[in-house]
């Protein structure tokens, strides 16, 4: 996790890249709070958080006493919230990096299409 935001959100968005996956898919049940904090090394609290942002966010839905499960739009959902996340708050941080090192849009295009990448502190 980056460190950067509110734990559960990081917690939430690391179950989100799961369903985005596919590792847990509609209609299956997530985590429950107790393992996501176990497995996270957070309190039960913060992992109760996470699920209830997802459950906010109508990712999942809560059956008392059988846990939580991906709902039918969950896979969608999560894939809006994390483009959203990319476009709002990621790119714009590229943008600036590829500014600061003189990075040409179509070497970061060879890049992504897998080039290799240039020696370091080099722009060729």
């Amino acid at each position: 996790m980056s460190g950067k935001g509110s734990k559960f959100m990081e917690i939430a968005e690391a179950i989100m890249e799961e369903i985005i996956a596919g590792r847990i898919a509609s209609g299956d049940k997530v985590p429950s709070v107790r393992e996501t904090a176990m497995r996270m090394g957070v309190t039960p609290n913060t992992a109760a958080n996470a699920h209830g942002h997802l459950k906010d966010l109508g990712i999942t839905v809560s059956v008392h006493g059988s846990g939580s499960t991906v709902r039918p739009a969950g896979p969608e959902i999560c894939r809006s919230y994390m483009y959203e996340k990319f476009i709002d708050l990621e790119l714009p941080v590229l943008r600036h990096r590829m500014r600061l090192l003189g990075l040409s849009e179509e070497k970061i295009v060879a890049l992504l299409k897998g080039g290799a990448p240039p020696g370091k502190g080099t722009q060729e």
